[in-house]
């Protein structure tokens, strides 16, 4: 976008290229965030469904571990 400047002094012109560099540049701030949070929902969807998967796996057990459930019904005296 070109910005004509006068330099006749004109106040009403100044304000209105102020304001006009001042939406130019919050329009680009908001193509960033939109971009960066396009780029967070995926990231939550990819870890969202990692962690499914993970939650809902079998737990392998390392080789010639048993668990043992620990009964404390029984005290011992």
């Amino acid at each position: 976008m070109e910005v004509t400047v006068h330099l006749d002094g004109n106040p009403a012109v100044r304000e209105e290229g102020f304001f006009e560099s001042k939406v130019v540049t919050l329009e680009n701030q908001i193509k960033a965030l939109q971009f960066e949070n396009a780029e967070l929902v995926r990231t939550a969807d990819e870890l969202a469904e990692r962690v499914k998967k993970l939650a809902s796996r079998q737990p392998s057990w390392p080789k010639g571990y048993t668990p043992r459930r620990h009964d404390r019904s029984k005290k011992r005296s």
